[in-house]
């Protein structure tokens, strides 16, 4: 089946959209913000959920645990989870007060802007970063105590590492999604 369009009627119908934007509604955007806000609601929550179970099974750790360096490593992991959700629970989505078209363009870029700088750069250093000692540490010093489970934990950090490594292209992702709703929201200006 041949499309309908062609790669140059796409080109042309590319240039006349950024020549003559799809006019936003107050209403469209109220819909969009609700939408965004779902979308960072259950984010958050996710995030909250997996957090409360990786703090309660360093909590349990901690005190079954025989070495100082696994401790240490708990204690690190609950507080980088802790920070995680502290993070995640003070970019809630806010909602679209009544406002005019114009105030309301403004406060749904401003809340795009500010969701997308939480998913890069400094955003992701802010929860990622404190995050990942805790584990490592904790893995590591239950390898050294427990020799024999050595390939095992080895496996298990690979598998963090890489998720940790997984992280942060799919919230630059996130970031690139965010920057192409800003972009959209921008009418030329007119001479």
């Amino acid at each position: 089946m041949r499309s309908d369009y062609l790669p140059d009627d796409l080109k042309s119908l590319w240039k006349e959209l950024a020549l003559n934007p799809v006019p936003v509604s107050a209403d469209g955007l109220r819909r969009e913000s609700k939408k965004l806000r779902g979308g960072l609601r259950l984010r958050n929550t996710f995030a909250a959920a997996v957090c409360v179970f990786a703090i309660a099974a360093y909590g349990f750790f901690f005190f079954r645990s025989r070495t100082a360096m696994e401790r240490i490593g708990s204690v690190l992991s609950i507080a980088g989870g802790i920070n995680v959700i502290v993070q995640f629970l003070k970019r809630p989505g806010q909602t679209v007060p009544d406002l005019g078209a114009v105030e309301s363009v403004r406060f749904y870029r401003a809340e795009l802007e500010r969701q997308r700088d939480f998913h890069r750069g400094k955003g992701i250093a802010s929860w990622l970063l404190p995050l990942l000692p805790g584990p490592i540490i904790f893995n590591l010093g239950f390898a050294l105590d427990r020799p024999k489970f050595a390939p095992i934990v080895a496996l298990q950090m690979a598998g963090f590492l890489a998720l940790a490594a997984i992280v942060v292209p799919l919230n630059l992702r996130m970031a690139r999604k965010y920057q192409r709703r800003i972009a959209a929201l921008e009418t030329p200006r007119e001479s």
